[in-house]
Parts: C-alpha cells; structure tokens; sequence
C-alpha cells in the first residue's frame, strides 16, 4: 500500500535537477562516505537520485533528485529500493503516479521479512515537465506509520 502523502507534489521531480557539484562515486548500499565537502555532517552523502543502490538510506525524506544518503543504523526517512518505468501515455497526475506506484513499485520491493509490516512503497516520480522524456520511478520504502526508520529494511 503507497501512503497518501498530502505534500505527494513535493515528491514529483523534474530529473533535469542533476547538478555537477555532487559526488558520482556512490559508497556501499547502506554506508556513507566520510564527508561530502558540502558542509554536511561526516555521515551524510549527497547524490543525485540516478546514482542510488538498493539499500541506500535518504534523510531527509527527497523532494527533488537530489538525496542525502545516510548510514542506516542511523534514523532516516526512507530506504531506495529499485526504480519503475512508468508506462507511456499520456502525463497520469498526481493521483495517477500514486496508483502507478503502488502498482509499480510495490511488487518490486524486496523488503526484509521482519521490517515487511513496518514500512509501505512510495516514489520520487518525474514532474509534468519532464514527462515523456522521463518516466523513471525511484521506488522507497518509508515507515507506515510515519517517523522514522532504523537498520536495513530492503533486502
């Protein structure tokens, strides 16, 4: 099940956002690297949201193409899991990508059998603009019940 987020608009992104002053090389699937000489904490790396592995984990929670990959023994907002391509047609809406990423993203999520009830599928979806040169779904695992997570929850 996709959580309705109300700020669902602050999850739509335009891919277009990559900007060179970001890393490309990307730490482990859930380690950081050291520092990212951007003036972020030691443990936070920045990206752009192309550049992720599963198991990756985003605080705060993305509301553009680029995240901050954090360790996950730490809290953090949501785990990346796999990306969607979203079919072609016409720009579906805000309520549309929810249903896409549900349907999407959902099935393709791996989740770590204990963590399954803790955690439900959302996505950073392309915006309007972008569509239909970009259909990419980033698909995350984010916490039920809201908050936020603690250790792997995909496998």
């Amino acid at each position: 099940m996709v959580r309705h987020l109300p700020a669902i608009a602050g999850l739509v992104i335009a891919l277009s956002a990559c900007s060179s002053e970001f890393p490309v090389a990307q730490p482990a699937a859930g380690q950081a690297a050291s520092q990212d000489g951007g003036g972020m904490p030691g443990y936070a790396v920045r990206y752009h949201a192309s550049e992720l592995r599963p198991g990756d984990c985003l605080d705060p929670m993305p509301t553009s193409a680029v995240v901050t990959v954090v360790p996950c023994d730490r809290a953090h907002a949501a785990e990346y899991a796999t990306t969607y391509i979203l079919p072609e047609g016409a720009w579906p809406g805000a309520d549309g990508l929810l249903r896409h990423i549900e349907t999407g993203c959902g099935p393709r999520m791996r989740y770590v059998d204990a963590r399954r009830d803790d955690v439900e599928a959302s996505g950073l979806a392309p915006s309007e603009a972008e569509w239909p040169r970009n259909r990419t779904v980033y698909c995350l695992a984010v916490p039920r019940e809201g908050g936020h997570l603690v250790g792997r929850v995909i496998k």
